[in-house]
């Protein structure tokens, strides 16, 4: 069996795999008005991370889905070990069964350039209350970066594209979000915020070795591209 990226994240039940982790998260939610009346949608849930947290910290209404069967099942079983009173549901972002204006919040965490944008973006769009917002963790790319050095990124992670941030913000707008702003003055931590990154591992049993060597493979990639690649924190009102 060939492996991707996300195999890889799913069979070692990465938690806090986007940028900056749940310390990223925390503090993009602390600047956010949330009540126990506000509902938030976590796409792309992963392990379930981010959705505990916010419904231990917020005592609000969290939907969370994901489209790999793996994490949504190490997610509800987190919610099961915590009690939480919801289950995360298998989604796809591209076409979310949810109706039209039922969340105030989306979150879209290192969601994105897995998928069609024009699709994903709009979905996000069309679930989200009037002046409801999306906050999006996005992978951005040097404008210097060389097609062939795309081609080798996007092959390895499966991405659909790899967008400059001006893309990004086209794609947004396009999607009908009416007013887009990029988040800046975020504390990446440093060594004393490590415990607070969040990164954990929920493995799964007999875990092929090929896993082990795409993680090779990315924080390889993530090397040599670390001044060509970046993220941005797209905070968007519908």
């Amino acid at each position: 069996m060939d492996f991707q990226y996300m195999d890889m994240l799913a069979l070692l039940g990465v938690g806090g795999a986007h940028p900056g982790g749940l310390h990223l998260t925390k503090q993009l939610l602390e600047e956010e008005k949330i009540t126990n009346a506000t509902n938030i949608l976590d796409i792309g849930c992963g392990t379930g991370q981010t959705a505990a947290y916010i419904t231990w910290d917020y005592n609000c209404s969290v939907t969370a889905c994901d489209l790999n069967e793996t994490m949504v099942e190490k997610a509800n079983q987190r919610f099961e070990r915590m009690d939480f009173p919801f289950r995360a549901k298998i989604e796809n972002v591209e076409q979310l069964s949810f109706a039209d204006k039922t969340f105030d919040f989306v979150l879209l965490e290192s969601v994105a350039a897995f998928t069609d944008v024009s699709l994903s973006l709009t979905e996000c769009c069309r679930v989200l209350k009037k002046n409801g917002v999306l906050l999006a963790v996005e992978m951005v790319k040097d404008p210097k970066l060389s097609q062939e050095d795309e081609e080798v990124i996007k092959r390895f992670y499966n991405f659909r594209s790899v967008m400059t941030e001006s893309q990004w913000m086209e794609q947004l707008t396009k999607a009908g979000f009416s007013h887009i702003t990029i988040v800046n003055g975020l504390d990446m931590g440093g060594e004393e915020h490590n415990l607070d990154f969040g990164i954990e591992f929920d493995l799964s049993p007999n875990i092929n070795p090929s896993v082990f060597e795409l993680l090779d493979e990315h924080e390889r990639l993530t090397e040599q591209f670390r001044d060509l690649l970046g993220f941005r924190v797209f905070r968007c009102i519908r």
